[in-house]
């Protein structure tokens, strides 16, 4: 039996590599050919006429075949001697075993085809090149099988990338999606919409000269390539760009923008390794994560039914302390994986999975459930519940109590009350807040306006329904927090009434509590924040939003352990967060002295918020490494500059002043804490 696994590498340079990570010495090209034909095709067994035309076509019939035997004897030669008896041959045919080999090709088409964001990413990885790339000279047959494979990888990997970028952009990982983005269009620079998707992701950053270059170079390859002008879709993103540019545009820094902030080019990579690396830590006590419910019939129901369905279970499960819940964000960034139920777990590190399928009709919901302990891959229960579509907050509750039943024992029945928010009983409301809430997830002021929108059309059929004020007073915050380079003085006084408005309605949404918690600290009512914030934890200790805002906010009050540890949690719940979460848990971490986790946390969202950069500045500083923060202070400096000659900002307002009140720490230690930092960093 072999044990051995050398690694052949095609994607990019040939090479082989040993079990011991040393290159082992094809000699010459016809035999790197020979042995990557076969191995691209394992198992294959080949006839020696049809390998010597292949490779020596200009060559007579004898000579073809004198020279594969020269080159099939040093290619065995060359192998490990546990390698060569893989390598088959008959005076007729010639095959490759797989045993103890792998290629490159073949696991980056693995990791492709499972499409779970892990894997994609290592697919990513893993295409170092093109195929056999500087491997020439071979024959014309070779090379037109080359060009064939490289043109079906090249496709392949611009899937992959187009899949990683809707999962980034899902997810609120801007930073990863503007590396995707970037690559994505080095390999095809005529793809419009991922070029409106750029400049939509260097707005949300306030890279306004980013943003236009970005345009520049989109009208320009379509001219040149294809002789047409840009859409209008793209046209109406241009004059929104044109409208962003400073008042005072001589004055404005908008050509200095550029991307060598140290860790920008590796924030995918590094956030991938960090994600592994904190993998075995969700096993402290029980952990599930709920997929999103599978619908059938989707198109008949109210829109996005299957995942509302496993958001509102995996919301009520995490009022139980007994529990560690994923966040459902992260969970159903594997709705479209072509893998099995235990390797999504396995992935995302919990111990059981629950998966579900709904199957609407005119007159009868159907969702038949099943719960799955990932180390074994054995299903612990199933269950088919069937009901009046009126009646699906019913069913939860029986779903709620069978899950609670077998990994907590008995769930009482007071429990299962306060899982419930109060639901609408209008479909078309709940349809509304929906589409709205799936539009809070998208970046830009654009997709925040539609997602206004779709919460108000959703009060207007119900002005009871709590959860559409939660949304529109999240929208107002969303704003605030994500695009605060135009609004200095934070517009707390509307999310404040709606939040309230949205508690008075329904006093056990944690969410509710959690925004007029912020939205009171921000308005410098901390003892009222506090109080909100920890009794939104207390509704529910695992919902990964509410652990994010409670983060920054308790840090604001002065509360920093409590602050570092909720913190902590809502990263280890949330895998795949949105960068805004490592902007709140990278203040708590901050307010904490915790400065090398904060800047480890902050770096792969080095603009989630605009004053991100400011804390990492001043995280070096506190480190004594001043000279790392150059970068991120310039970044604010711009920001500051921009806002300042688009006279949204009063002139006589320093930078420093800017940053001291975008966030206001209650205790003068902390205060004093947070300008030491800025003003070492070089801030004035």
């Amino acid at each position: 039996r072999i044990f051995l696994i050398v690694q052949l590498r095609f994607l990019g340079e040939f090479k082989c590599i040993s079990p011991a990570g040393d290159a082992i010495e094809i000699p010459n090209r016809k035999a790197r050919a020979l042995l990557a034909y076969l191995a691209a095709k394992p198992g294959g067994q080949f006839e020696r006429e049809f390998l010597a035309t292949l490779l020596w076509e200009d060559s007579g019939e004898t000579q073809a075949r004198t020279n594969l035997r020269k080159t099939l004897s040093r290619l065995r030669q060359a192998l490990p001697a546990e390698m060569q008896s893989c390598l088959l041959s008959d005076t007729h045919r010639i095959a490759l075993t797989q045993a103890g080999l792998e290629t490159d090709v073949q696991h980056f088409e693995r990791c492709a085809q499972m499409g779970t964001p892990e894997t994609l990413e290592k697919a990513d990885a893993l295409y170092r090149g093109e195929f056999l790339q500087g491997l020439s000279g071979c024959g014309a047959l070779f090379e037109d099988w080359v060009l064939t494979e490289r043109r079906r990888l090249d496709e392949l990997v611009l899937n992959v990338l187009q899949y990683l970028l809707d999962h980034f952009m899902v997810t609120g990982a801007i930073e990863r999606a503007i590396q995707v983005s970037i690559r994505l269009l080095g390999r095809d620079p005529l793809l419009e919409n991922v070029h409106r998707q750029l400049i939509q992701l260097y707005l949300q950053q306030d890279r306004i000269g980013s943003a236009l270059e970005q345009y520049r170079c989109c009208r320009d390859v379509l001219a040149r390539e294809l002789g047409v002008e840009p859409t209008e879709e793209t046209e109406r993103l241009h004059a929104l760009l044109q409208r962003q540019i400073p008042k005072k545009a001589a004055d404005a820094v908008l050509t200095s923008e550029t991307d060598d902030v140290p860790e920008r080019k590796t924030v995918a990579q590094s956030a991938a390794v960090a994600r592994r690396q904190a993998r075995s830590s969700l096993q402290r006590q029980p952990s599930i994560a709920v997929l999103c419910f599978t619908d059938s019939s989707a198109a008949n129901g109210p829109l996005q039914l299957g995942e509302s369905l496993a958001e509102e279970l995996a919301a009520a499960l995490g009022r139980f302390r007994e529990l560690e819940v994923l966040a459902p964000s992260t969970v159903f960034a594997y709705r479209d994986a072509d893998t099995s139920v235990q390797q999504i777990g396995t992935e995302l590190g919990v111990a059981y999975v629950c998966e579900g399928r709904i199957r609407s009709m005119a007159e009868q919901t159907v969702i038949n459930m099943c719960l799955i302990e990932v180390s074994s891959g054995r299903q612990l229960w199933a269950e088919r519940y069937a009901d009046d579509p009126a009646h699906i907050v019913s069913l939860q509750d029986e779903i709620i109590r069978r899950i609670g039943t077998t990994l907590i024992g008995r769930i009482e029945h007071a429990w299962l009350s306060m899982a419930r928010r109060k639901p609408t009983q209008d479909w078309q409301a709940y349809d509304f807040w929906l589409r709205g809430r799936s539009a809070l997830r998208q970046p830009g002021i654009t997709a925040l306006e539609e997602a206004r929108r779709c919460f108000q059309q959703a009060l207007a059929r119900d002005p009871y329904f709590a959860r559409a004020y939660v949304g529109l007073a999240l929208a107002q915050l969303s704003e605030w927090g994500c695009f605060s380079w135009n609004h200095w003085v934070f517009p707390g006084t509307d999310a404040l009434a709606l939040a309230q408005k949205a508690v008075v309605l329904d006093d056990f949404d944690h969410q509710a509590h959690c925004i007029l918690g912020m939205a009171q600290i921000y308005k410098r009512d901390y003892e009222g924040g506090r109080h909100r914030l920890l009794h939104a934890l207390e509704l529910n200790p695992n919902d990964t939003d509410v652990l994010a805002h409670a983060a920054a906010g308790l840090a604001l009050i002065g509360e920093h352990e409590r602050a570092v540890d909720v913190g902590r949690k809502a990263l280890r719940l949330a895998p795949h967060y949105p960068e805004w979460y490592a902007a709140f848990v990278g203040i708590a971490l901050f307010a904490g002295r915790q400065y090398e986790e904060a800047v480890a946390t902050m770096a792969p969202a080095p603009e989630a918020l605009c004053n991100t950069p400011a804390f990492i500045a001043a995280a070096y500083a506190h480190l004594g490494q001043e000279h790392q923060g150059v970068y991120y202070r310039d970044t604010v400096r711009r920001h500051h500059h921009n806002q300042v000659a688009r006279g949204l900002f009063p002139p006589q307002m320093s930078c420093l002043d800017w940053l001291l009140t975008l966030d206001p720490f209650q205790r003068p230690p902390d205060v004093e804490h947070y300008a030491d930092g800025l003003r070492r960093a070089g801030f004035e």
